[in-house]
């Protein structure tokens, strides 16, 4: 089944078991570094709002052998557990002195995403962009969340600074970092696949291999566009204290970064390949941050490009 017809099917199956008093759209949604997806709305009669759901992954999925019902048994439930979007009081959205408490940032790259960055207010970063959202709740299915564009700035009358300052206060406390080791990473993926079978003992000897340095994750709490906190205050400073070197910043995509304790063994040309190598062949377009390396100094306490700057866009 090509791609076309499979987003048909779902939405005509998904219409006929919820019934004539929901009405489904599939549309184009833009998202980070100038891509689409195809989202698949579904309002109920009366409702002002509704969830998206993307049916990319799901496609892939399907194409590896999911069985078609099982995926839209799936997407219904998803639905199902997001209903209470629609029970939420959006006229808060035109009330801007209910808003400031949720005011975060995030990072996209400045190249690819010039159309966006046209649209809403952002404040350079290297060659990132700092752009500004709305986090407004979360479930166990995900996080609404809303982008903040120019015309909102203008009904609320407010400007890039109030949003820049109120989401340096916000975002950590709305979505704290969370840094570990990249063995307790490993250890944490392992466990949930492997249940039962979890052997922490073999999965040591598998991570004991020597290697050039130790790796650490660094995200947020939700895990979503949570390489921004390495804008968070101290939040370099502490971990560069702690292991008493500069650090090594490697944007692993937009939801996390890896740091490396510097040492001058390290290459900065290989990292930055290795890191352009990934973005291109296991990030998808949408979520891929940066081929750029950055280097944090204790010295200075600045991030600071990492050999010389990379100007290719990320797709």
């Amino acid at each position: 089944m090509v791609y076309e017809m499979f987003q048909t099917k779902i939405a005509d199956t998904l219409q006929s078991s919820l019934g004539s008093d929901y009405e489904l759209m599939l549309q184009k949604v833009p998202k980070n570094n100038g891509t689409l997806l195809d989202g698949l709305c579904i309002t109920k009669r009366e409702q002002k709002v509704s969830p998206t759901i993307y049916l990319n992954s799901y496609y892939e999925r399907y194409l590896e052998g999911i069985p078609f019902n099982s995926i839209v048994k799936e997407i219904l439930q998803i639905y199902q557990d997001n209903t209470s979007v629609a029970d939420l009081d959006f006229s808060v959205l035109n009330d801007f002195s209910r808003l400031r408490e949720k005011v975060v940032y995030k990072l996209i790259h400045t190249a690819s995403n010039k159309a966006l960055l046209s649209t809403i207010p952002s404040v350079p970063y290297l060659d990132l962009s700092i752009v500004f959202y709305l986090y407004l709740d979360k479930t166990d299915s995900g996080q609404m969340t809303a982008l903040i564009h120019n015309d909102h700035m203008e009904a609320w009358k407010t400007d890039i600074k109030e949003l820049y300052r109120l989401s340096l206060s916000n975002t950590p406390k709305l979505l704290p970092a969370q840094l570990r080791s990249m063995t307790a990473v490993m250890k944490a993926i392992a466990m949930e696949h492997l249940g039962s079978e979890y052997r922490e003992e073999f999965v040591d000897d598998l991570l004991s291999a020597p290697t050039v340095s130790p790796l650490y994750v660094l995200t947020n709490s939700s895990g979503i566009c949570g390489a921004c906190t390495i804008l968070y205050p101290n939040q370099l400073k502490n971990f560069a204290d702690m292991v008493e070197k500069d650090l090594v910043i490697l944007p692993s995509s937009i939801h996390e970064v890896l740091l490396i304790p510097y040492d001058d063994t390290l290459s900065f040309q290989e990292l930055a390949d290795m890191v352009s190598h990934i973005n291109r062949s296991e990030v998808p377009v949408e979520d891929r941050l940066s081929d750029q390396v950055y280097l944090y100094s204790r010295n200075s306490h600045t991030v600071t490009f990492a050999g010389p700057p990379v100007s290719s866009v990320l797709s």
